[in-house]
């Protein structure tokens, strides 16, 4: 996988996401609650903690944005650094894989 396929794959996963929380949070009011979004709205709080360590870690290391610069969150907010460094160390991986296969 190219740089730019990983980037371009990781975009579309985040548009999903996206469209998942969005979906999600229409079904809080019970007025709005249907079967199509009753997934979302359970799967609500894990989407949206998996959408923000991903796009930490895509400006981080696509983008070279410092974490400052990212967010400022209060310290009973900080982002889990397990859940970071895991999902850079797979996705540098995947480019590592690509560049042995170029080689």
């Amino acid at each position: 996988m190219t740089y730019k396929e990983l980037t371009k794959r990781i975009k579309e996963e985040q548009k999903t996401l996206a469209h998942k929380i969005r979906n999600g949070k229409s079904g809080l009011k019970p007025c709005n609650r249907r079967s199509d979004n009753m997934n979302d709205l359970n799967s609500l709080e894990g989407n949206q903690s998996t959408y923000r360590h991903n796009h930490i870690v895509y400006c981080m290391l696509f983008n070279r944005t410092p974490y400052e610069q990212i967010e400022q969150p209060r310290d009973n907010n900080l982002p889990s650094s397990y859940y970071l460094e895991k999902i850079q160390k797979e996705w540098e991986s995947e480019l590592d894989e690509a560049l042995r296969d170029c080689a």
